[in-house]
């Protein structure tokens, strides 16, 4: 089938793939009803599901904006900048509060929201809206979609206007506007994650799978012959061309954004370069690549196969374009791509279960038509007691798997009140990847898979303790054993933990504390006002030759404090942490 001007769009053959009565009132309710709990489910775990770690890492972005930052040249990040962008205004809303991350939960629920209408809209066009529906629900309570689209992260954004761009371009007659308008939602998704490089790869491939898929002819020479015709120029050269004009106009938009903010090679390398790592996992193995184009070979063969089984008319184009989107992209996912993670997969479980929900009810249909049975309309729509109960399935394992009483949540809020309770606006601190969010951090690069893989290789220079010693910070967050061994040792032995943080200090003594009159000398490493205390009571003694009368800036280098009252243990410690009421020693002191 040769594609015109007007005609349906790539993956639609017009109809609706088989009758569309809508549901019946108790369907509905079903719905409904299974819908409602799932949205319950939802809020609560907003309040109780763990926080991933990449979360405060956008948060923390999106808050540079806020102060004035701009991202990759102040902040650095290997994302798309469009998601950090729209989420800036909240944030500056919201303040610094250690409640933000539920927050910012919150506003991810319109945008799942949008993502299921699009899943519904694709089964109304494919199949039925029935099918949409159930569709909708059941990839809205698929435990991997459900708690990745719970969290704030770029790939929410990204998989709603994915399958906005998916109903633009196949919910009508295949016109230049149509194109156009799909193109500038697919460069929108471009601009929020470079993943929807995958999906272009998967879209691209399936649209030119398409007329092998459809041709008529029976032998391969026929075969080719009609596919190279529907592929010629001709045909869809200026609608192919609108559609690339649009895709590319967003991203352009932002380089030339970046470009004037005096940031665009920061932009570049932190979009592009940064993710670019020899041999990293999926990238540089030719036997991958091999087995992709196997299993490419494999799906138009098979979707080839249900197609012509398809009765004309019967939605068949759009089923056999959805099956070959969702094999491509799986395969592409994992066996071309470098790093593959479960949020990867938010675009594609929603075209399987479409598939599903629709083979479902079409072989219910199929049932209900056989003589004997006697179905009748009611009947036919007895796929219902298929879907609802796996429906119930789903929400069965998400509280399985998640016990929604249990709150994972605390950690990650207790750090946020410490380091606003803790430090100002103006301190940096040290931590992995921006988990404090609100406050600067002393390294350029966010210690993430990529950036380790580069240390590890060499194309990084490890100079975390260089820049937190240039940049003066006194706080680091307590996750010492996730640093390079060089910055481990730097962290023990310069910094003492305060709660959920570490601050610059160190112990002066052994548990059992100091004779009096004794001399102990230490070394600075971190310049910075320094109080003495003890396990308890008060400290008196000579501190570098002065009486000791609280709290002093100590230049880096050797000092001597020698003790003539307190009792215990005693530690040095950055004054500003004891003055707001953290203290280095525990019960074991």
């Amino acid at each position: 089938m040769t594609p015109t001007e007007g005609s349906p769009g790539p993956g639609v053959e017009g109809p609706a793939a088989f009758e569309d009565r809508a549901p019946a009132q108790a369907e509905i309710a079903a719905l409904l009803l299974i819908a409602a709990l799932g949205l319950a489910l939802r809020l609560v775990y907003v309040f109780h599901y763990a926080f991933n770690s990449d979360e405060p890492q956008h948060l923390h972005v999106a808050w540079g904006w806020t102060q004035g930052l701009v991202q990759y040249r102040d902040i650095f990040d290997n994302h798309t900048p469009l998601f950090h962008m729209l989420s800036a205004p909240l944030v500056a809303f919201l303040g610094e509060t250690p409640d933000i991350l539920y927050d910012m939960r919150l506003a991810m629920i319109p945008l799942f929201l949008a993502g299921l209408w699009g899943t519904y809209a694709l089964g109304r066009i494919v199949f039925s809206r029935r099918v949409g529906l159930w569709a909708a629900l059941l990839a809205g309570l698929e435990p991997v979609f459900f708690f990745e689209s719970l969290e704030y992260r770029t790939d929410v954004l990204w998989m709603a206007l994915w399958f906005l761009m998916l109903v633009v371009l196949l919910g009508g007659a295949w016109t230049g506007r149509r194109s156009l308008a799909a193109g500038l939602v697919l460069g929108l998704a471009l601009s929020v994650s470079l993943k929807s490089v995958m999906l272009v790869a998967a879209l691209a491939s399936a649209a030119l799978c398409m007329p092998f898929v459809l041709a008529r002819g029976a032998g391969a020479r026929a075969i080719l012959r009609e596919a190279l015709a529907a592929l010629a120029p001709r045909a869809i050269g200026s609608r192919l061309a609108l559609f690339v004009a649009g895709a590319a106009a967003p991203p352009l938009a932002l380089t030339l954004l970046f470009a004037s903010l005096g940031a665009l090679k920061p932009f570049v390398y932190g979009t592009v370069l940064h993710n670019c790592v020899p041999g990293l996992e999926g990238w540089g193995h030719s036997r991958r690549a091999l087995v992709f184009v196997l299993i490419g070979v494999l799906s138009v063969i098979g979707a080839r196969f249900v197609a012509r089984h398809l009765r004309p008319g019967g939605g068949r184009e759009g089923i056999a374009f959805l099956a070959l989107l969702a094999s491509l992209y799986f395969a592409a996912l994992h066996l071309l791509w470098p790093i593959f993670t479960r949020q990867d997969t938010l675009p594609w479980y929603p075209l399987v279960l479409i598939l599903f929900a629709g083979a479902v009810e079409r072989g219910w249909q199929a049932l209900a038509g056989v003589r004997g049975l006697r179905l009748g309309a009611a009947g036919a729509r007895g796929s219902a007691w298929l879907l609802a109960p796996m429906a119930l399935f789903e929400i069965g394992l998400l509280v399985r798997g998640e016990p929604p009483r249990r709150d994972g949540t605390g950690p990650q809020r207790e750090l946020l009140a410490e380091v606003l309770r803790l430090t100002d606006p103006a301190d940096y601190v040290l931590d992995l990847k921006g988990e404090t969010v609100f406050r600067r951090r002393p390294m350029y690069y966010a210690f993430e898979t990529i950036t380790k893989l580069r240390m590890n290789g060499g194309w990084l220079p490890e100079r975390i303790q260089e820049e937190t010693l240039a940049r003066g910070a006194c706080v680091a967050v307590d996750v010492v054993e996730r640093w390079p061994l060089r910055t481990q040792h730097f962290l023990l032995d310069n910094y003492l933990v305060v709660g959920r943080l570490r601050v610059a200090g160190r112990f002066l003594t052994p548990p059992d504390g100091p004779e009096q009159g004794e001399r102990v000398e230490f070394d600075v490493t971190i310049p910075a006002r320094y109080a003495i205390v003890a396990r308890e009571g008060a400290v008196a003694g000579l501190l570098d030759g002065a009486p000791y009368t609280g709290p002093r800036l100590l230049p880096a280098g050797r000092h001597a404090f020698t003790v003539s009252s307190g009792a215990g243990r005693l530690a040095l410690v950055w004054a500003q942490a004891i003055e707001r009421g953290f203290s280095p020693f525990t019960a074991n002191d």
